[in-house]
């Protein structure tokens, strides 16, 4: 009996840069399972675009002219689209990325994601996966944040900011080793890895207030 091949993922780019947009694009056509169905390069165009192909996901710059990225994750809500939304962003500590997820957007990629970053998180959120972060981290928490001490709680603030470890450890009074030493203590505790997944939980599980 001939296998059933399933439908590709209809995927749209909404993306300013033509760079970064043709740079996406060009990964996703490496894809089998993936079809792009459309770019647009605002958010008034992507909301048109989503009309007319309704996507199975939407790949949406955070700051679009016209609509930004945040606008179309409301709009896509409100519209009861079943398009689901990842928002594309430089810095994931921007809150920005916050009003996005708490719109409703369900994960974010840092564009200088990996070829594989980016096809694994379209894939889990196109299955409904719990939602997939610019490095491959579900965004349902992980390990126990409230056992997080006051200072992984100042350095995860002072990370969301952007610091190094030097500068955090002039902040804070500490050594760099100790820094590191309790950087060790945070990634646990979040289940993370990586500086940019631990700012994102913290923004996400509201573990710290956004300056």
């Amino acid at each position: 009996m001939k296998k059933i091949k399933a439908p590709r993922i209809r995927v749209l780019v909404a993306e300013d840069s033509p760079i970064v947009a043709d740079g996406i694009v060009a990964i996703l056509v490496t894809a089998r399972d993936i079809v792009v169905v459309g770019q647009a390069r605002d958010g008034a165009e992507a909301i048109e675009l989503i009309k007319r192909h309704q996507p199975d996901i939407a790949l949406l710059d955070l700051r679009m002219p016209v609509v930004d990225g945040v606008g179309v994750v409301r709009w896509v809500k409100r519209s009861g689209s079943n398009t689901r939304t990842v928002i594309l962003t430089i810095f994931g500590g921007e809150s920005d990325v916050r009003q996005a997820i708490q719109a409703g957007a369900d994960a974010y990629l840092l564009k200088d994601a990996s070829t594989r970053e980016i096809l694994k998180t379209i894939r889990q959120v196109h299955r409904g996966e719990p939602r997939a972060s610019q490095r491959g981290h579900g965004l349902a928490p992980n390990g126990n944040s409230a056992e997080l001490e006051p200072v992984e709680l100042d350095i995860l603030t002072l990370i969301v900011q952007g610091h190094d470890n030097r500068t955090i450890g002039s902040r804070l009074g500490l050594e760099t080793d100790a820094v590191k030493y309790h950087l060790r203590g945070v990634f646990s505790k979040l289940g993370v890895r990586k500086r940019a997944a631990a700012a994102r939980q913290a923004i996400e599980r509201g573990l710290i207030g956004m300056v």
